[in-house]
């Protein structure tokens, strides 16, 4: 009998960064976000309270979670974690993949020396690679003081532009999409935070013509709710801004000292554990909708 598997694929609103129990708050004075140091003793919080493992625990039973989440990476990296889930019996497995797409201007390579093992767990592989074995440019031509300065300038003035990032995500959907029928999974996507005045469906058509037509948009989340990104919804329910400029979240978020309901108070701001369970509700919703279990 085939196994039963919900694969989470993103960065780190899949990973589940923010997720953290009330200890955890108080231990950092009310922010946790930590860079350039090993955080896998968050690791822990995050995957048990991300939307992948809610999802499972709270209302698909019978499915195990599989959470290939890494902070940081964009499209092209979120899918590619497929490749690293050597724990799953692909041949006898069914279920749901679901990707919570990350930012489209985010530019994924590999890392210099991705493939050695650091003794830690990261749940999903044979740890024969990193967790974070991806490097990722935003196109910012000078960035002060950043070690990929070079790497994101670069990817600025060469290549980013909006005909570039828009074809790179479609091209990401497709090989997921590709990736789901060879397995007999279902596919599910939705939108972490990007925002677009005309929807991201709208986003991707204007820059790439026809070839948006070859992912099966009838997966996407979006067009069945009035949200065009999970962002969107927890603003909302926060109520920290009025609905109609939720788009300014940032600037609001990150100024505060201690996080709110839904949303944490770190840089570009993060579901908290009460924001993961509303993902993971919102979603379990679209799956029943479509007969996905």
């Amino acid at each position: 009998m085939s196994k039963k598997y919900i694969i989470g694929l993103g960065c780190s609103w899949t990973q589940g960064e923010g997720g953290y129990p009330e200890e955890i708050w108080q231990q950092y004075n009310g922010r946790v976000q930590l860079r350039g140091v090993d955080d896998y003793h968050l690791r822990k919080y995050e995957h048990e309270n991300s939307w992948v493992n809610v999802l499972c625990r709270d209302h698909f039973k019978d499915y195990t979670p599989i959470n290939l989440g890494v902070r940081g990476i964009g499209n092209f990296a979120a899918v590619n974690q497929l490749h690293f889930c050597n724990r799953i019996d692909w041949k006898n497995a069914t279920g749901i993949i679901i990707l919570m797409m990350s930012g489209f201007e985010r530019f994924d390579v590999f890392q210099q020396h991705p493939k050695h093992d650091r003794g830690q767990d990261d749940f999903y592989s044979s740890n024969e690679y990193v967790h974070y074995k991806w490097r990722t440019a935003w196109p910012i031509a000078n960035k002060s003081g950043a070690s990929d300065n070079v790497f994101w300038g670069t990817y600025a003035k060469e290549l980013w532009s909006e005909q570039f990032v828009a074809s790179w995500q479609v091209i990401n959907l497709l090989n997921l999409q590709a990736f789901a029928r060879a397995n007999n999974f279902k596919l599910v996507l939705a939108n972490a935070f990007n925002q677009s005045p005309n929807g991201v469906y709208n986003y991707l058509k204007d820059n790439t013509g026809s070839l948006v037509y070859q992912f099966e948009w009838n997966n996407y989340i979006h067009n069945y709710v009035n949200y065009e990104s999970f962002m969107q919804k927890l603003v909302d329910l926060d109520g920290l801004i009025p609905k109609e400029n939720w788009g300014g979240y940032f600037n609001v978020y990150r100024n505060r000292s201690w996080p709110s309901t839904y949303l944490t108070n770190c840089e570009g701001a993060h579901p908290t554990i009460a924001g993961y369970k509303v993902i993971a509700s919102e979603l379990a919703q679209f799956i029943n909708s479509h007969g996905y279990v």
